[in-house]
């Protein structure tokens, strides 16, 4: 019996192992799938900066305009690097603690974010109700002809 043992002793190791391995692929895959969206977001919110930058410049330096564009084209590259230096593991395990710790509030500020998504969703859409513009099909009426069905 103890060869016995030794052989399950021994599955169970590689099955672990194997559990471990696994894990940690998976875990690798996610995180680099993180980094390669967060550099994503934090680029495409730079390019945002850009653009409002180039609008600052297109307006009278001394215009409300132009310095509207200035303050929108610095906070977006502020949040640019914001993204591109976030720490996606402490910021979920932040949000873990937050949860546990306030597990009603977390409930209520997820629900109202998926409102406010929904709503947002929503109104980006075109509207389903509206008829659609291409007019009905009219019958074809032949006049003048006489069809002699034998």
């Amino acid at each position: 019996m103890t060869h016995t043992a030794d052989l399950g002793d021994q599955a169970r190791g590689h099955a672990a192992d194997l559990v471990g391995k696994a894990k940690e692929t998976a875990h690798r895959s996610v995180r680099d799938a993180t980094d390669q969206a967060r550099q994503h977001v934090a680029g495409e919110v730079h390019g945002a900066a850009e653009a409002a930058q180039a609008a600052a410049n297109s307006f009278d330096s001394n215009g409300m305009q132009a310095q509207a564009a200035q303050v929108i084209a610095s906070h977006l590259e502020d949040a640019a690097e914001r993204v591109r230096t976030l720490d996606v593991e402490k910021t979920v395990s932040d949000v873990s603690q937050f949860a546990r710790r306030n597990p009603l509030l977390f409930l209520s500020a997820a629900a109202l974010a998926g409102f406010a998504a929904t709503r947002f969703l929503k109104a980006s859409e075109p509207d389903a109700a509206a008829p659609d513009e291409q007019p009905l099909p009219t019958p074809h009426i032949h006049e003048g002809t006489d069809h002699d069905p034998a």
